[in-house]
């Protein structure tokens, strides 16, 4: 982002999604930060203000969460991992039954194209199904929309529902972050380490999301190993958060009141859907399992990575549970969309 104007547009997108997260903070929403950014430019956004947030201007922030979020691998996980196993196995029949539902949601009600209802269908990340269905032919602004509709109706609506259902319990050690302690802050070095470090591992792997998973790599084993135990100063986390939340809003930056009404309809109904088919698999997998059916909603969510990540670290939940089974979705997806592709008949 070397364009000046689009430089301070970003900026201009960071201060009223700054604003949003104090206002957010101030009435004790869940996730303030991200939701408060994330409202506040969605509302410029649409008001026609200047602000805009590139997928580029994204990374850097994604970086910190990564490491955040590497922080919940603590070394007793490994212990817990067995519990795993019964949720992950039966994640591609989830995504199996989602891909239908969604897909055929779009094809007859949205009335799509069949190559934009599968690819707007299909439950993996923003930038790989509109690469994966611009390559086919799809309408690749139809599907990045509908995703960052979907995302941002997740992201905004799952948190408060979570909290009127779930007993609000005491942070984990894992989701602490420091307030400037001295001794502390020596330990940023280990933060900057792991993003530079995790930053380069990811693009040189070609990692999906390379920009957080890399840096959530290297804090991951960094922290279940026991090398070292940091923290990510709060102030940085918050930051990260306001600029997380202003690239989703800044989404529907030159959308019409009409458009944008449509988007958010057609997303909301997939969305439902979604949601409740997220509900029956988790309520069944934690009465054959005994695990918590709040964490697995968030496991087998619709959302992102990184947000539904977040909203586990903010809600005291089990964070590396969460994360692992949304790696796996992203690489099953990845694998899987191209694979069970098949192309319309030509007319």
């Amino acid at each position: 982002m070397k364009d000046p104007a689009a430089i301070l547009r970003f900026l201009a997108a960071l201060g009223v999604g700054a604003a949003g997260g104090v206002l957010f903070r101030s009435i004790g929403a869940p996730l303030p930060w991200v939701l408060g950014s994330m409202a506040a430019c969605a509302a410029a956004s649409i008001a026609g203000l200047p602000v805009a947030a590139s997928s580029a201007a994204r990374r850097p922030m994604a970086a910190v969460i990564g490491v955040v979020l590497g922080s919940s691998f603590r070394p007793d996980l490994f212990g817990q991992a067995r519990d795993w196993i019964v949720p992950l196995i039966l994640l591609p029949a989830f995504l199996a039954s989602a891909a239908f539902v969604c897909v055929t949601y779009f094809r007859r009600v949205a009335k799509f194209d069949p190559v934009t209802a599968y690819f707007a269908g299909m439950p993996g990340g923003i930038a790989e199904m509109v690469v994966m269905g611009s390559e086919r032919g799809a309408d690749e602004r139809t599907i990045g929309l509908i995703h960052g509709a979907r995302i941002f109706l997740v992201v905004f609506t799952l948190p408060f529902l979570i909290r009127l259902v779930a007993t609000p319990v005491a942070p984990p050690a894992a989701a602490t972050v420091v307030h400037g302690d001295v001794a502390n802050l020596a330990l940023l070095g280990w933060s900057v380490g792991c993003v530079v470090v995790g930053l380069a591992l990811g693009r040189l792997l070609r990692l999906p999301a390379w920009h957080l998973v890399g840096p959530l790599a290297v804090s991951a084993v960094v922290h279940a190993t026991g090398i070292a135990d940091f923290r990510i100063p709060a102030w940085a986390l918050a930051a990260a958060q306001v600029g997380l939340g202003a690239t989703i809003g800044c989404r529907f930056v030159g959308m019409t009141i009409r458009a944008l009404f449509r988007t958010l309809l057609l997303a909301a109904g997939s969305t439902v859907l979604l949601l409740v088919l997220t509900v029956l698999w988790a309520v069944g997998i934690a009465a054959a399992t005994g695990l918590d059916p709040v964490l697995l909603v968030l496991a087998y969510s619709p959302g992102g990575l990184a947000e539904m990540s977040m909203v586990s670290l903010s809600l005291a939940l089990e964070p590396a549970f969460v994360i692992v089974h949304h790696l796996t979705r992203v690489v099953l997806v990845l694998i899987g969309a191209p694979f069970a592709f098949r192309p319309p008949p030509s007319p």
